[in-house]
């Protein structure tokens, strides 16, 4: 699969001010986006999310490192080609949403009904149209997000990149954001975004980063179709002997439950030995569920409990 960003030992320290030593914001990144993927980034406050996005786009000017998009190293002509969404987008509230789409759409070069059709075009995509002559002052948070996902997107870019793209959004609203990202990867662009949300990160992306005191910890590939890590069952009518045969099998002993016994199993072998053994004695299998790591797990054994998400 192609790769449209690159980053090599992305590094970003400043100096204290008393001392004179370094504080890192990002050490060492080393990331590799591929064409039409979505991938998430996720972290504690400070770890780096907004430093990175800040990077990759040429905001900030690296204290070591290379970043390429395309094969070439980043320039000015290259970012027509990205959109980007901050955290905390400022907008003119005195402008309509029409108003403000095509101050961006200049921007960006689009001139006379090209650039007319565009910003219709794109006000039907983040579903504006109804709201085109509408002051901004007068849009709710999730209005402001949509319009914000719309001059990022108004250039038709091959790569979007959205900081905290679901702040503050109630549930419909980030369900309409879900739907709008889906939308920009079958319309043929990549996107990054970060979130602290991670249902909501576990369910759109393909990869996902973890981030954790300025250094990337982990790359998570979510596959959905991937095998279990284990297997929970539980089992009821089984006499002594049998329990000791079960727990040979299980990964730890069996747990009593109410009248029912739980077991952990580590394979399809073993289930299938331990299917054997309850049925051998005339035992019920009440349920056999299918264990898979959630991205929570993954993000908790990286960066630990410290502190917040954001």
């Amino acid at each position: 699969m192609a790769i449209i960003l690159e980053a090599k030992q992305l590094t970003k320290y400043f100096h204290n001010q008393w001392t004179f030593r370094r504080l890192y914001t990002l050490n060492g990144l080393d990331l590799a986006i591929h064409a039409g993927e979505i991938f998430g980034l996720i972290g504690h406050n400070g770890a780096g999310k907004t430093t990175t996005f800040k990077l990759l786009l040429g905001l900030l000017r690296p204290s070591h490192g290379t970043v390429t998009f395309c094969g070439a190293p980043l320039h000015p002509a290259a970012r027509r080609a990205i959109g980007f969404l901050p955290e905390q987008p400022y907008f003119y509230d005195h402008l309509t949403v029409d108003e403000t789409l095509d101050f961006y759409a200049r921007l960006y070069g689009l001139r006379g009904a090209a650039r007319q059709r565009r910003v219709a075009e794109v006000l039907e995509q983040v579903q504006l149209t109804a709201k085109r002559r509408a002051s901004l002052r007068t849009l709710s948070k999730g209005m402001l997000q949509r319009l914000g996902i719309a001059q990022a997107i108004v250039n038709r870019p091959r790569l979007v990149i959205l900081d905290e793209p679901m702040s503050g959004l109630d549930p419909a609203g980030r369900f309409h954001m879900r739907e709008l990202i889906h939308t920009l990867r079958r319309d043929g662009a990549t996107v990054i975004f970060s979130s602290h949300v991670l249902p909501d990160t576990e369910a759109l992306c393909d990869r996902v980063g973890i981030l954790a005191q300025g250094r990337l910890q982990d790359v998570v590939t979510l596959r959905r179709d991937a095998d279990p890590e284990a297997y929970i069952m539980t089992v009821r009518g089984v006499p002594p002997a049998t329990l000791q045969v079960l727990e040979h099998i299980a990964e730890q002993p069996p747990v009593r439950n109410g009248g029912h016994w739980l077991l952990r199993l580590p394979s399809p072998i073993a289930v299938r030995a331990a299917l054997d053994a309850v049925r051998a004695d005339d035992g019920i299998v009440e349920s056999l569920t299918p264990v898979h790591p959630s991205l929570e797990e993954r993000f908790l054994a990286c960066a630990g409990h410290g502190s917040t998400l954001d």
